[in-house]
């Protein structure tokens, strides 16, 4: 099947219509995505959300929910899904939602599939060269998507997040064996430098 025949994809609002100015009487403050907050490995990188402060409320097809799949329509076409800590965040026009509206398909597996080198190839065939590369809502709208069983789909589903969660602690303890390490090194180079000078007194 095709995936607009199992999910309701929406593109994200143009948020600078949303913008409060100082004259607005009604401001809302609201966490909003931005390219970077996405990591290509596909989870959100939660210290890069920035504030976007709205002149109202923003309808709830522009705020994620839990279950949606939020996709860059820019290169590398990163999907992720949200859990229930990412609720009520607002999508700009730079990405898609994807809202499962089937029960034949389970967001989890959609997760996987959607980050897939294959689909990102797809996808890729569906460039809008005057875009600056970006790809049109309706490319994933018309992607042929196999609907396996929903036990075989939960199982790729669970693993891949599993996979995810320990990809993202390894890449974390990297970062901080990185930050001890050179730490260390600036320790040592700091005493010889002051070993030097007492030399030379």
């Amino acid at each position: 099947m095709r995936l607009g025949e199992l999910a309701v994809i929406n593109t994200g609002i143009v948020a600078a219509r949303r913008q409060a100015s100082p004259l607005d009487k009604v401001c809302i403050r609201y966490r909003i995505l931005n390219l970077k907050a996405i990591n290509e490995k596909g989870y959100i990188e939660d210290n890069l959300l920035e504030e976007f402060v709205a002149n109202g409320s923003i309808k709830e097809k522009y705020l994620t929910q839990e279950g949606d799949l939020v996709v860059r329509l820019t290169t590398p076409f990163t999907a992720v899904l949200i859990d229930r800590i990412h609720k009520g965040i607002v999508v700009p026009s730079h990405f898609i939602v994807i809202r499962v509206k089937s029960g034949k398909i389970l967001p989890e597996y959609l997760y996987w599939l959607l980050n897939t080198e294959k689909v990102r190839q797809d996808i890729w065939q569906n460039i809008n060269s005057t875009t600056m590369g970006t790809v049109k809502p309706m490319s994933y709208a018309s992607l042929y998507v196999e609907c396996i069983t929903l036990a075989e789909q939960e199982k790729i589903g669970e693993l891949y997040k599993l996979a995810q969660r320990e990809l993202r602690l390894l890449e974390r303890l990297k970062e901080q064996k990185e930050l001890y390490y050179r730490e260390a090194i600036d320790r040592i180079q700091k005493e010889m430098r002051q070993r030097n000078e007492d030399n030379k007194k």
